[in-house]
């Protein structure tokens, strides 16, 4: 019994005589094991949940990394877009390639879809530094609980100085997005290679001098080599030509007469062509429901026309053609590529930035923060109070102790008697 109080007093602890040392001397052992739990070198460590620096490496490569690697590099990007940049890329001008331009807005839009999980990263940290406070060992622990006003006062200089570093780190994280799309490095070593191939998917399957080539190999093609029933065909249409050559010359000599007659009537079909429909009315729209033009939002004055117009997500869009399809898969194939070579940087350059702007920083400079704002000779007094339930439970203990220890002295006077 004397073994089991004189090691409950020692947890009391014994009465401050020189309080500026005892305050130095729990700052100093409080600073070295919020450092040892960051490290994972404390003595007594936790079994069961991760905490400190453990917990810091699952949320860098566990919580971030995943969430990095489940972002698509085309998420949010359908077709449409991609085409309706590429034309705004080129102006006026029908593209004869794809322009560089569309792809750096595009790329670029991707980009900034990582910067909220890089400062959601920041916040856990924080939050995980703000938490080891809690879980500095057993020694401070129970001198944190025999000291509450240093308590608070030493949770206080932790927030605080967590507090100051939050913005610069965020600020450090922002600017890693930032310098990323600064500069789209098309040169990238890691990028070079899918840029080369661009010319390679640009290329058609049936080129125009290939086709021409074939028409004039057709059009040379002896006659020989026709089917016989072409052959007949032609034998028997060149006959008829020469048994009636006066209806021939009478029939054309009319339907030039008739086409001199009607050229008024080709050139208005030919205009009808260029032109585009004239506007309905807004009153006849109702009555001519089946004859609406396509576009016939050009009657609205406020909407402006839309050549691609936003398709709802349950209707399939009009079909692309075969450039556009080819200039759409260069575009996304590009994305593909530079935003992993991004996002594989910013998975490696953010837990840096976050080790050294608030981790490291907090580690090298937390006990002369606290020595700072707690060490003063003024507030050594009110600091050190001890709570009344630890007094009064160090005195029981010391005053039991006591007893104990005059009953075991008694007990060890009384000598071996014998009994006749």
């Amino acid at each position: 019994m004397a073994t089991q109080f004189q090691s409950l007093l020692n947890s009391y602890g014994e009465d401050v005589s020189d309080k500026s040392q005892t305050l130095l001397q729990i700052i100093t052992k409080f600073a070295s094991a919020y450092c040892s739990t960051i490290e994972g070198t404390a003595r007594n460590i936790e079994t069961t949940e991760l905490c400190g620096g453990a917990r810091i490496c699952y949320i860098f490569h566990e919580t971030f990394g995943r969430t990095l690697d489940s972002i698509h590099p085309l998420a949010g990007l359908s077709k449409m877009d991609i085409l309706t940049a590429i034309r705004n890329a080129t102006g006026p001008r029908p593209a004869l390639f794809v322009p560089e331009v569309s792809f750096e807005l595009l790329v670029k839009r991707q980009i900034r879809r990582l910067e909220e999980p890089s400062l959601r990263c920041v916040e856990l940290i924080h939050e995980e530094m703000q938490r080891i406070v809690q879980h500095c060992g057993n020694e401070v622990q129970q001198e944190m609980l025999r000291f509450p006003k240093l308590h608070e006062k030493i949770v206080d200089v932790v927030t605080q100085l967590l507090r100051r570093r939050l913005p610069h780190t965020n600020v450090m994280v922002e600017n890693i997005v930032a310098i990323e799309l600064a500069y789209i490095n098309t040169k990238h070593p890691d990028f070079h290679k899918d840029a080369a191939l661009v010319p390679s998917l640009l290329k058609t399957d049936s080129d125009p001098y290939s086709q021409m080539n074939l028409g004039q190999r057709r059009a040379n093609t002896p006659r020989n080599h026709m089917s016989p029933q072409v052959s007949a065909h032609s034998a028997s249409s060149q006959q008829q030509q020469n048994n009636q050559p006066q209806q021939q010359y009478s029939e054309a000599h009319e339907q030039n007469h008739v086409g001199e007659n009607s050229t008024p009537s080709m050139a208005s079909t030919w205009l009808s062509n260029i032109l585009p429909p004239a506007p309905t009315r807004p009153d006849s729209i109702e009555n001519s429901a089946s004859n609406t033009p396509v576009h016939n939002n050009i009657v609205s004055p406020v909407k402006p026309v839309n050549l691609l117009p936003d398709v709802p997500a349950n209707h399939n869009p009009r079909r692309l053609t075969d450039k556009e399809q080819k200039d759409c898969d260069v575009i996304e194939r590009l994305i593909k590529s530079y935003f992993y070579i991004v996002r594989k940087s910013i998975q490696d350059s953010v837990p840096k930035a976050i080790m050294h702007f608030l981790v490291n920083y907090v580690k090298d400079n937390l006990q002369s923060e606290l020595v700072t704002h707690l060490y003063k000779s003024d507030r050594a007094e009110t600091l050190l109070n001890e709570s009344d339930h630890i007094a009064v439970r160090r005195k029981e203990a010391a005053d039991m102790l006591k007893a104990l220890t005059r009953a075991n002295h008694i007990i060890s006077e009384i000598r071996e008697t014998h009994m006749w």
